[in-house]
């Protein structure tokens, strides 16, 4: 398995890792012995880094991957997760309740130290309280060694840009910024590169619109699109191949000087790991992806309204 720097905190991370959400159930049932095989195999495979949240299963994702961590050596892997989104359509920054989140995490992993934690889609919450309160707790964490490093994730792009530069975080998390449709992250991450800062990339498959399936019905997408990107599967099948296959092999083998250290994508099961895998170092055939590039060619670099907030508060 390949490796990069993740920015300057010393740490080499996979340049494909494991996102947690779908082993604690949050695409569909999943039991525990499922997640093991799931961990053990990805590790197997060099794919030792695991992204979690207690948002995803809602403390599931994190109780689950805990008890399959468990009799591993904690050098030979890293652990990611997030504070401040617990309850559906509330976040909540503040220091008390950060000041108990951490090491909430920590004891559902079972843990002594986790590797980075991330304040969670901050556009969602309060920026200030994000930068006033959260932040301070999670710097006491750090020095105090419960923690290694700092980050926040999200969606918009700016925001997270200026609030890791100006912060001067370790790292920052983004979904569905670059795939097949949209590569707006490669100048952001570029830039957060230079500054020493590592770059997660999220969501190759664009929460399900790049698959033969076809996106949820919340998929916030214009229908347009969507249905567009069920005509490039249609495409890809009539050139012998998968949407997801291509999708995955333009992501995870994005460019070197590309600033992303790695991508995210949910395993639920061993196979998947497996296939994910299996599309590092395969390039997407040049003809395929210029067709699909031309199909997409009105949509391409467009965000989606519906995952930013309305009145986002970016001062």
């Amino acid at each position: 398995m390949e490796t990069r720097k993740l920015g300057n905190t010393g740490l080499e991370v996979p340049i494909l890792s494991v996102g947690g959400a779908p082993l604690g159930g949050e695409y569909g049932e999943v039991n525990q012995d499922l997640v093991n095989e799931t961990i053990q195999v990805a590790f197997e495979n060099g794919m030792n880094l695991i992204d979690t949240s207690p948002w995803y299963g809602r403390t599931q994702s994190e109780k689950n991957i805990g008890v399959g961590l468990k009799g591993i050596d904690r050098s030979s892997y890293i652990i990611t997760t997030k504070c401040g989104r617990y309850e559906p359509g509330k976040w909540d920054f503040s220091t008390e309740r950060i000041k108990r989140s951490v090491p909430e995490s920590m004891e559902r992993l079972g843990l002594d130290y986790i590797d980075v934690v991330e304040c969670h889609d901050i556009e969602w919450g309060d920026i200030h309280q994000v930068i006033d309160e959260a932040l301070p707790v999670l710097r006491d964490y750090k020095e105090q060694g419960m923690i290694g490093f700092i980050g926040v994730t999200g969606y918009d792009l700016d925001l997270l840009e200026k609030v890791a530069v100006e912060e001067e975080l370790d790292t920052m998390m983004t979904y569905c910024n670059y795939d097949l449709q949209n590569r707006s992250l490669l100048p952001v991450s570029k830039r957060l590169a230079e500054k020493g800062i590592g770059v997660f990339s999220d969501s190759p498959l664009s929460m399900g619109a790049l698959t033969a399936k076809g996106a949820p019905e919340w998929h916030p997408a214009d229908p347009a699109f969507l249905k567009r990107a069920q005509e490039v599967a249609q495409l890809c099948r009539d050139n012998g191949t998968t949407i997801e296959k291509v999708a995955m092999q333009f992501s995870v083998n994005n460019p070197e000087d590309s600033g992303i250290s790695t991508t995210v994508v949910g395993c639920s099961k061993p196979q998947n790991v497996l296939r994910n895998i299996a599309e590092i170092g395969v390039q997407p055939d040049p003809d395929l992806l210029k067709q699909i590039e031309e199909m997409f060619a009105d949509w391409l670099d467009v965000s989606w309204d519906g995952l930013k907030p309305p009145k986002a508060d970016k001062d």
